[in-house]
Protein backbone atom coordinates (compact mmCIF):
# COMPACT_ATOMS: atom_id res chain seq x y z
CA UNK A 1 0.00 0.00 0.00
CA UNK A 2 2.80 2.37 0.78
CA UNK A 3 4.38 1.83 -2.64
CA UNK A 4 1.10 2.27 -4.44
CA UNK A 5 0.32 5.41 -2.49
CA UNK A 6 3.76 6.91 -3.32
CA UNK A 7 3.31 6.25 -7.03
CA UNK A 8 -0.11 7.86 -6.93
CA UNK A 9 1.22 10.93 -5.21
CA UNK A 10 3.95 11.32 -7.80
CA UNK A 11 1.41 11.02 -10.61
CA UNK A 12 -0.70 13.79 -9.11
CA UNK A 13 2.17 16.29 -8.74
CA UNK A 14 2.43 19.01 -11.56
CA UNK A 15 5.64 19.42 -13.69
CA UNK A 16 8.48 21.36 -12.14
CA UNK A 17 8.00 24.51 -14.29
CA UNK A 18 4.33 24.65 -13.26
CA UNK A 19 5.22 24.66 -9.62
CA UNK A 20 7.78 27.48 -9.90
CA UNK A 21 10.79 25.23 -10.17
CA UNK A 22 13.78 26.13 -12.35
CA UNK A 23 13.03 26.41 -16.15
CA UNK A 24 15.00 24.23 -18.48
CA UNK A 25 17.18 25.69 -21.31
CA UNK A 26 16.86 29.37 -20.15
CA UNK A 27 20.57 30.07 -20.53
CA UNK A 28 20.64 28.62 -24.03
CA UNK A 29 17.69 30.83 -25.12
CA UNK A 30 19.37 33.97 -23.86
CA UNK A 31 22.55 33.08 -25.69
CA UNK A 32 20.67 32.52 -28.92
CA UNK A 33 18.89 35.88 -28.60
CA UNK A 34 22.16 37.71 -27.91
CA UNK A 35 23.85 36.05 -30.85
CA UNK A 36 20.97 36.97 -33.14
CA UNK A 37 21.04 40.56 -31.90
CA UNK A 38 24.76 40.71 -32.49
CA UNK A 39 24.40 39.38 -36.02
CA UNK A 40 21.63 41.88 -36.70
CA UNK A 41 23.78 44.71 -35.38
CA UNK A 42 26.70 43.62 -37.55
CA UNK A 43 24.39 43.44 -40.54
CA UNK A 44 23.09 46.94 -39.86
CA UNK A 45 26.64 48.26 -39.51
CA UNK A 46 27.62 46.57 -42.78
CA UNK A 47 24.59 47.99 -44.56
CA UNK A 48 25.29 51.50 -43.26
CA UNK A 49 28.91 51.31 -44.33
CA UNK A 50 28.23 50.10 -47.87
CA UNK A 51 25.16 52.23 -48.60
CA UNK A 52 25.71 54.75 -51.40
CA UNK A 53 26.60 58.15 -50.04
CA UNK A 54 23.92 60.83 -50.36
CA UNK A 55 24.49 63.51 -52.96
CA UNK A 56 25.65 66.87 -51.71
CA UNK A 57 23.07 69.61 -52.24
CA UNK A 58 23.58 73.25 -53.12
CA UNK A 59 21.17 75.68 -51.52
CA UNK A 60 20.75 79.44 -51.74
CA UNK A 61 20.88 81.37 -48.48
CA UNK A 62 20.02 84.66 -50.20
CA UNK A 63 16.64 85.63 -51.70
CA UNK A 64 15.98 83.78 -54.97
CA UNK A 65 14.95 86.95 -56.80
CA UNK A 66 15.86 90.62 -56.86
CA UNK A 67 13.81 93.38 -58.49
CA UNK A 68 15.78 96.29 -59.89
CA UNK A 69 14.50 99.67 -58.69
CA UNK A 70 12.47 101.97 -60.90
CA UNK A 71 10.00 101.45 -63.71
CA UNK A 72 10.65 100.94 -67.41
CA UNK A 73 8.89 103.18 -69.93
CA UNK A 74 9.26 102.43 -73.63
CA UNK A 75 7.76 104.39 -76.57
CA UNK A 76 5.39 101.72 -77.87
CA UNK A 77 3.65 102.18 -81.23
CA UNK A 78 0.23 103.78 -80.89
CA UNK A 79 -1.38 101.05 -83.02
CA UNK A 80 -0.87 97.41 -83.90
CA UNK A 81 1.23 95.26 -81.59
CA UNK A 82 4.84 95.07 -80.47
CA UNK A 83 7.03 92.93 -78.21
CA UNK A 84 10.63 93.31 -77.05
CA UNK A 85 12.54 90.54 -75.25
CA UNK A 86 16.12 90.02 -74.14
CA UNK A 87 17.58 86.56 -74.52
CA UNK A 88 18.30 85.08 -71.10
CA UNK A 89 16.55 87.86 -69.17
CA UNK A 90 12.94 87.91 -70.37
CA UNK A 91 10.41 90.29 -71.82
CA UNK A 92 10.95 94.01 -71.55
CA UNK A 93 7.35 94.70 -72.46
CA UNK A 94 4.58 94.48 -75.02
CA UNK A 95 1.80 96.56 -76.51
CA UNK A 96 -1.42 95.90 -78.39
CA UNK A 97 -3.92 93.05 -78.22
CA UNK A 98 -1.61 90.29 -79.35
CA UNK A 99 -4.25 88.80 -81.65
CA UNK A 100 -3.07 86.93 -84.78
CA UNK A 101 -2.57 89.31 -87.69
CA UNK A 102 -1.35 88.81 -91.29
CA UNK A 103 2.42 88.48 -91.36
CA UNK A 104 3.21 89.57 -94.93
CA UNK A 105 6.84 88.72 -95.76
CA UNK A 106 7.82 88.20 -92.12
CA UNK A 107 6.55 84.66 -92.80
CA UNK A 108 9.76 84.10 -94.75
CA UNK A 109 11.66 83.77 -91.47
CA UNK A 110 9.97 80.40 -91.02
CA UNK A 111 10.68 79.47 -94.64
CA UNK A 112 14.38 80.12 -94.10
CA UNK A 113 14.30 78.34 -90.73
CA UNK A 114 12.91 75.12 -92.18
CA UNK A 115 15.17 75.12 -95.23
CA UNK A 116 18.29 75.63 -93.11
CA UNK A 117 17.07 72.99 -90.70
CA UNK A 118 16.64 70.46 -93.50
CA UNK A 119 19.68 71.61 -95.50
CA UNK A 120 22.38 72.76 -93.03
CA UNK A 121 24.62 75.51 -94.37
CA UNK A 122 28.03 76.08 -92.87
CA UNK A 123 29.35 79.52 -92.03
CA UNK A 124 30.66 81.27 -95.12
CA UNK A 125 29.77 78.46 -97.54
CA UNK A 126 27.48 78.80 -100.56
CA UNK A 127 26.01 75.32 -100.19
CA UNK A 128 24.52 73.19 -102.96
CA UNK A 129 23.10 74.62 -106.18
CA UNK A 130 19.38 74.43 -107.06
CA UNK A 131 17.63 75.38 -110.28
CA UNK A 132 14.48 77.40 -110.94
CA UNK A 133 11.61 75.39 -112.38
CA UNK A 134 10.04 76.27 -115.72
CA UNK A 135 6.70 76.62 -113.94
CA UNK A 136 7.99 79.26 -111.51
CA UNK A 137 9.78 81.11 -114.26
CA UNK A 138 6.52 81.24 -116.20
CA UNK A 139 4.74 82.75 -113.19
CA UNK A 140 7.03 85.77 -113.08
CA UNK A 141 4.71 88.09 -115.13
CA UNK A 142 1.81 87.05 -112.93
CA UNK A 143 3.73 87.88 -109.75
CA UNK A 144 4.82 91.21 -111.22
CA UNK A 145 1.19 92.02 -112.07
CA UNK A 146 0.19 91.31 -108.47
CA UNK A 147 2.97 93.62 -107.27
CA UNK A 148 4.71 90.78 -105.43
CA UNK A 149 8.29 91.22 -104.31
CA UNK A 150 10.51 89.03 -106.48
CA UNK A 151 13.80 88.55 -108.26
CA UNK A 152 13.93 88.13 -112.03
CA UNK A 153 14.43 84.49 -112.95
CA UNK A 154 14.45 82.24 -115.98
CA UNK A 155 13.90 78.51 -116.23
CA UNK A 156 16.81 76.38 -115.02
CA UNK A 157 18.56 79.41 -113.49
CA UNK A 158 21.02 78.25 -110.78
CA UNK A 159 20.82 79.45 -107.20
CA UNK A 160 23.20 78.39 -104.47
CA UNK A 161 21.52 77.79 -101.15
CA UNK A 162 23.03 80.92 -99.62
CA UNK A 163 22.06 83.02 -102.63
CA UNK A 164 18.48 81.76 -102.39
CA UNK A 165 18.27 82.52 -98.64
CA UNK A 166 19.69 85.99 -99.31
CA UNK A 167 17.12 86.66 -102.05
CA UNK A 168 14.43 85.44 -99.66
CA UNK A 169 15.47 87.45 -96.61
CA UNK A 170 17.07 90.60 -98.03
CA UNK A 171 14.89 91.51 -101.04
CA UNK A 172 11.98 89.34 -99.89
CA UNK A 173 11.56 87.41 -103.15
CA UNK A 174 8.22 85.62 -103.15
CA UNK A 175 9.14 83.48 -106.14
CA UNK A 176 12.22 82.17 -104.32
CA UNK A 177 10.08 81.37 -101.27
CA UNK A 178 7.94 79.06 -103.40
CA UNK A 179 11.00 77.53 -105.04
CA UNK A 180 12.52 76.83 -101.64
CA UNK A 181 9.30 75.04 -100.72
CA UNK A 182 9.58 72.94 -103.87
CA UNK A 183 13.29 72.20 -103.41
CA UNK A 184 12.70 71.13 -99.81
CA UNK A 185 9.34 69.35 -99.77
CA UNK A 186 8.19 69.05 -103.38
CA UNK A 187 5.68 71.90 -103.24
CA UNK A 188 3.78 74.43 -101.17
CA UNK A 189 1.33 72.10 -99.39
CA UNK A 190 3.85 69.73 -97.76
CA UNK A 191 6.17 72.63 -96.97
CA UNK A 192 3.36 74.61 -95.30
CA UNK A 193 2.60 71.52 -93.21
CA UNK A 194 6.22 71.64 -92.04
CA UNK A 195 5.88 75.34 -91.25
CA UNK A 196 2.87 74.76 -89.02
CA UNK A 197 4.40 71.71 -87.32
CA UNK A 198 7.54 73.72 -86.54
CA UNK A 199 5.45 76.60 -85.20
CA UNK A 200 3.70 74.22 -82.80
CA UNK A 201 7.01 72.73 -81.70
CA UNK A 202 8.38 76.20 -80.93
CA UNK A 203 5.26 77.11 -78.94
CA UNK A 204 3.95 79.66 -81.46
CA UNK A 205 0.32 79.25 -80.43
CA UNK A 206 -0.98 82.30 -82.33
CA UNK A 207 0.52 81.36 -85.69
CA UNK A 208 -0.95 79.66 -88.77
CA UNK A 209 0.82 79.47 -92.13
CA UNK A 210 -1.01 78.95 -95.43
CA UNK A 211 1.80 79.87 -97.85
CA UNK A 212 5.61 80.06 -97.75
CA UNK A 213 5.90 83.73 -98.75
CA UNK A 214 3.35 85.46 -96.50
CA UNK A 215 1.56 87.08 -99.43
CA UNK A 216 -1.69 85.37 -98.41
CA UNK A 217 -3.61 87.28 -95.74
CA UNK A 218 -4.55 83.94 -94.19
CA UNK A 219 -0.95 83.44 -93.03
CA UNK A 220 -1.18 85.00 -89.56
CA UNK A 221 0.92 85.32 -86.44
CA UNK A 222 1.60 87.57 -83.45
CA UNK A 223 4.50 89.80 -82.50
CA UNK A 224 5.26 87.50 -79.55
CA UNK A 225 5.40 84.42 -81.76
CA UNK A 226 7.66 86.11 -84.29
CA UNK A 227 10.07 87.06 -81.52
CA UNK A 228 10.22 83.39 -80.48
CA UNK A 229 10.94 82.33 -84.06
CA UNK A 230 13.52 85.01 -84.88
CA UNK A 231 15.42 84.37 -81.66
CA UNK A 232 15.47 80.63 -82.39
CA UNK A 233 16.75 81.24 -85.93
CA UNK A 234 19.50 83.60 -84.75
CA UNK A 235 20.64 81.16 -82.09
CA UNK A 236 20.43 77.95 -84.10
CA UNK A 237 21.69 78.87 -87.55
CA UNK A 238 24.88 80.95 -87.92
CA UNK A 239 24.19 81.14 -91.66
CA UNK A 240 20.83 82.77 -90.95
CA UNK A 241 22.48 85.40 -88.76
CA UNK A 242 25.03 86.02 -91.50
CA UNK A 243 22.36 86.51 -94.17
CA UNK A 244 20.12 88.87 -92.18
CA UNK A 245 23.12 91.02 -91.28
CA UNK A 246 23.67 91.91 -94.96
CA UNK A 247 22.15 95.19 -96.19
CA UNK A 248 22.05 94.24 -99.89
CA UNK A 249 21.65 91.29 -102.27
CA UNK A 250 23.91 90.68 -105.26
CA UNK A 251 22.96 87.88 -107.72
CA UNK A 252 25.76 85.36 -108.22
CA UNK A 253 25.17 85.20 -111.99
CA UNK A 254 25.48 88.94 -112.36
CA UNK A 255 22.95 91.69 -112.20
CA UNK A 256 22.03 94.72 -110.17
CA UNK A 257 22.74 94.83 -106.44
CA UNK A 258 19.54 95.55 -104.55
CA UNK A 259 19.25 97.04 -101.06
CA UNK A 260 17.10 95.39 -98.42
CA UNK A 261 14.39 97.00 -96.34
CA UNK A 262 16.13 96.72 -92.95
CA UNK A 263 17.47 100.27 -92.91
CA UNK A 264 18.38 100.06 -89.20
CA UNK A 265 21.22 97.59 -89.79
CA UNK A 266 24.35 98.90 -88.10
CA UNK A 267 22.41 101.44 -86.00
CA UNK A 268 21.29 101.04 -82.37
CA UNK A 269 23.08 97.69 -82.28
CA UNK A 270 20.75 96.15 -84.91
CA UNK A 271 22.34 93.02 -86.41
CA UNK A 272 19.45 91.53 -88.37
CA UNK A 273 15.79 91.66 -89.22
CA UNK A 274 12.98 90.99 -91.68
CA UNK A 275 10.40 93.42 -93.01
CA UNK A 276 7.00 92.75 -94.53
CA UNK A 277 4.14 94.69 -96.06
CA UNK A 278 0.82 94.05 -97.77
CA UNK A 279 -2.31 96.17 -97.77
CA UNK A 280 -4.06 93.55 -95.58
CA UNK A 281 -1.17 93.11 -93.12
CA UNK A 282 0.04 96.68 -92.88
CA UNK A 283 3.71 97.18 -92.04
CA UNK A 284 5.61 94.51 -90.08
CA UNK A 285 9.19 94.27 -88.83
CA UNK A 286 11.03 91.72 -86.72
CA UNK A 287 14.57 92.56 -85.61
CA UNK A 288 17.55 91.57 -83.49
CA UNK A 289 20.06 93.87 -81.81
CA UNK A 290 23.14 93.36 -79.67
CA UNK A 291 22.66 95.47 -76.53
CA UNK A 292 24.91 95.37 -73.46
CA UNK A 293 26.36 92.12 -74.71
CA UNK A 294 22.93 90.49 -74.99
CA UNK A 295 20.62 89.59 -77.85
CA UNK A 296 17.56 91.82 -77.91
CA UNK A 297 14.78 90.59 -80.20
CA UNK A 298 11.60 92.47 -81.02
CA UNK A 299 8.70 92.70 -83.43
CA UNK A 300 6.43 95.53 -84.55
CA UNK A 301 3.38 94.35 -86.49
CA UNK A 302 0.10 95.53 -88.00
CA UNK A 303 1.14 99.16 -88.42
CA UNK A 304 -1.77 100.83 -90.24
CA UNK A 305 -1.85 103.59 -92.86
CA UNK A 306 1.31 102.22 -94.43
CA UNK A 307 2.40 101.94 -98.02
CA UNK A 308 5.57 100.02 -97.20
CA UNK A 309 7.32 98.19 -94.37
CA UNK A 310 9.26 101.36 -93.61
CA UNK A 311 6.46 102.48 -91.28
CA UNK A 312 7.15 99.51 -88.97
CA UNK A 313 10.89 100.14 -89.14
CA UNK A 314 10.30 103.77 -88.16
CA UNK A 315 8.12 102.68 -85.22
CA UNK A 316 10.82 100.28 -84.06
CA UNK A 317 13.63 102.85 -84.12
CA UNK A 318 12.71 104.78 -80.92
CA UNK A 319 11.71 101.50 -79.25
CA UNK A 320 15.15 99.97 -79.81
CA UNK A 321 16.94 103.17 -78.80
CA UNK A 322 14.96 103.46 -75.57
CA UNK A 323 15.45 99.79 -74.73
CA UNK A 324 19.20 100.17 -75.26
CA UNK A 325 19.47 103.27 -73.07
CA UNK A 326 17.46 101.63 -70.27
CA UNK A 327 20.05 98.92 -69.64
CA UNK A 328 21.94 99.33 -66.40
CA UNK A 329 24.41 97.28 -64.37
CA UNK A 330 23.76 96.86 -60.65
CA UNK A 331 25.68 95.27 -57.77
CA UNK A 332 23.65 92.67 -55.89
CA UNK A 333 26.22 91.52 -53.32
CA UNK A 334 29.84 92.37 -52.44
CA UNK A 335 32.81 90.04 -52.82
CA UNK A 336 32.95 87.60 -49.92
CA UNK A 337 29.23 87.64 -49.19
CA UNK A 338 27.85 84.21 -48.21
CA UNK A 339 25.17 83.45 -50.78
CA UNK A 340 24.76 79.68 -50.69
CA UNK A 341 25.87 76.54 -48.87
CA UNK A 342 26.74 72.92 -49.43
CA UNK A 343 24.63 70.37 -47.53
CA UNK A 344 26.61 67.11 -47.57
CA UNK A 345 23.66 64.86 -46.65
CA UNK A 346 25.03 64.14 -43.14
CA UNK A 347 23.84 67.34 -41.49
CA UNK A 348 27.01 69.33 -42.22
CA UNK A 349 26.57 72.71 -43.92
CA UNK A 350 29.49 74.60 -45.44
CA UNK A 351 28.98 78.26 -46.50
CA UNK A 352 29.78 79.41 -50.03
CA UNK A 353 31.06 82.95 -50.53
CA UNK A 354 31.16 85.06 -53.69
CA UNK A 355 34.63 85.11 -55.29
CA UNK A 356 33.83 88.53 -56.79
CA UNK A 357 31.15 91.15 -56.40
CA UNK A 358 27.84 89.96 -57.82
CA UNK A 359 26.71 92.28 -60.60
CA UNK A 360 23.91 91.90 -63.13
CA UNK A 361 22.66 93.69 -66.22
CA UNK A 362 19.01 94.61 -66.52
CA UNK A 363 16.51 97.40 -66.70
CA UNK A 364 14.31 99.18 -64.14
CA UNK A 365 11.61 96.89 -62.78
CA UNK A 366 13.26 93.68 -63.99
CA UNK A 367 13.05 90.79 -61.54
CA UNK A 368 16.29 88.80 -61.68
CA UNK A 369 16.11 85.14 -60.75
CA UNK A 370 19.04 83.82 -58.75
CA UNK A 371 20.10 80.20 -58.67
CA UNK A 372 23.16 78.17 -57.73
CA UNK A 373 24.78 75.59 -60.00
CA UNK A 374 27.63 73.16 -59.52
CA UNK A 375 28.71 69.64 -58.60
CA UNK A 376 30.54 69.90 -55.26
CA UNK A 377 33.06 67.17 -54.37
CA UNK A 378 33.04 65.05 -51.20
CA UNK A 379 36.03 66.89 -49.79
CA UNK A 380 37.75 70.14 -50.67
CA UNK A 381 39.94 72.74 -49.03
CA UNK A 382 38.71 76.14 -47.96
CA UNK A 383 38.68 78.67 -50.80
CA UNK A 384 38.10 76.16 -53.58
CA UNK A 385 35.52 77.15 -56.21
CA UNK A 386 32.81 74.48 -56.25
CA UNK A 387 29.74 76.28 -57.63
CA UNK A 388 28.46 79.38 -59.39
CA UNK A 389 25.72 81.87 -58.66
CA UNK A 390 23.58 82.74 -61.69
CA UNK A 391 21.94 86.16 -61.53
CA UNK A 392 19.93 86.76 -64.67
CA UNK A 393 22.49 85.99 -67.36
CA UNK A 394 25.56 86.75 -65.22
CA UNK A 395 27.66 84.13 -63.44
CA UNK A 396 29.86 84.54 -60.34
CA UNK A 397 32.10 81.78 -58.85
CA UNK A 398 31.33 80.59 -55.31
CA UNK A 399 34.11 79.40 -52.98
CA UNK A 400 34.07 77.29 -49.85
CA UNK A 401 34.27 79.47 -46.74
CA UNK A 402 35.71 76.51 -44.79
CA UNK A 403 36.89 73.00 -45.66
CA UNK A 404 34.43 70.44 -46.96
CA UNK A 405 35.26 67.21 -45.13
CA UNK A 406 34.49 63.67 -46.20
CA UNK A 407 31.98 61.80 -43.99
CA UNK A 408 33.52 59.76 -41.13
CA UNK A 409 32.58 56.35 -39.76
CA UNK A 410 30.21 57.84 -37.17
CA UNK A 411 28.50 59.89 -39.91
CA UNK A 412 27.93 56.74 -41.93
CA UNK A 413 26.69 54.69 -38.96
CA UNK A 414 24.23 57.28 -37.65
CA UNK A 415 22.74 58.53 -40.92
CA UNK A 416 19.00 57.98 -41.23
CA UNK A 417 18.21 59.18 -44.71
Amino acid sequence: MVAVTGIAERMLLPPAEETGGPRRHTGRTVAIICAAAGLLLLALVAVQMVRPLPSAKLRLVTPASRTLPGALRLPWPSAGQAVVEVDGLGRMGASGTGRPTPTASVAKVMTAYIFLQDHPLRTGEEGPTYRVSAEEAARLPWRVARDESHVDVVANQPFTEREAIEALMIVSANNIAHELARWDAGGDAPFVAKMNATARRLGMTGTRYTDPSGYDATTVSTAADQVVLFRAAMRRFPAFAEVVSKPAFTPRTGGETRSGGNTLLGSYGVIGGKTGYTSQAGANYVFAARVAGRLLVGAVMAQPQATSAAVAVSAARPLIAAAESSFTRVTLAPRGAVLARVDDGFGHRVPLAAAASVTATGWPGLTLRLRVEGDPPRRAHSGRTVASLIAGGDRVPLRLARPLRAPGVLDRLTRLG
